[in-house]
């Protein structure tokens, strides 16, 4: 089910991005059937970061500065933020599959092109499933990227969120452990410099797991949930 849905968000890659997802999917399944299931997932993700960092820097040429932009993987692409802030200017930044290493690499065409006031990001849930990084590499990557965008622009405002809870995925070990996560978060709540705003205490039961009426399937977010977080969100988001 996991590699299913990346490869659906992989696959949903915006305005003038199909084109290039199709082909790219088409030779990546060439390939895959070489290569096995997980390279072709791997495959698959690739194309859909080219391709949607392809899109940004079309789309950046057209964008107002100053605006709002949301950051992250496949939780922030999946987010429609525009019909959630239609008052505000806010841009969608968010490729499916995502780490914190991706970003990292992507920075100028997500963020600094749109000359955003604030930067709301949300990263590093994929490193554990993808990268099998642990909880002290992750937050010292989003550390990193924070830094990197507070020296490029020292007034821009920075959200940064909180790792959102799980449901586990059977696996053992599983792929993203909720401890882990609870781990990671406790590492960047202290980010200097930044405004952490803590939703995974509103998204996980008394158990710690997230909670069924905000998820579509124990990882990615429903509508239900959008609206608590964008309810959260929109209190800290006046520039």
């Amino acid at each position: 089910m996991e590699w299913i849905w990346a490869l659906v968000s992989a696959l949903v890659v915006g305005i003038g991005g199909w084109v290039g997802i199709i082909l790219t999917s088409r030779t990546a399944l060439v390939r895959g059937k070489r290569e096995g299931a997980d390279d072709f997932l791997r495959l698959i993700l690739a194309g859909g970061y080219e391709t949607r960092t392809r899109a940004f820097k079309e789309l950046n040429r057209i964008a107002r500065p100053g605006g709002i932009v949301f950051v992250g993987d496949s939780i922030t692409q999946d987010y429609p933020v525009w019909e959630y802030f239609p008052d505000l200017l806010v841009y969608n930044r968010g490729i499916g599959g995502d780490t914190t290493v991706g970003l990292k690499k992507r920075l100028e065409e997500s963020i600094f092109e749109l000359h955003p006031q604030i930067v709301v990001l949300l990263i590093g849930t994929n490193d554990l499933a993808l990268l099998k990084s642990t909880p002290e590499t992750i937050a010292a990557n989003i550390r990193d990227i924070v830094v990197t965008i507070q020296t490029r622009m020292p007034e821009c405002r920075i959200l940064l969120e909180s790792v959102y809870p799980v449901i586990p995925d059977g696996k053992e070990p599983p792929e993203r452990d909720n401890a882990d996560i609870c781990r990671i978060n406790a590492l960047i709540s202290t980010v200097p410099g930044v405004e952490f705003v803590d939703l995974h205490s509103q998204l996980c039961d008394d158990t710690g797991k997230l909670r069924t009426e905000y998820t579509v399937e124990g990882l990615h977010i429903n509508q239900t949930g959008y609206a608590m977080i964008s309810h959260e969100l929109r209190r800290r988001l006046k520039p």
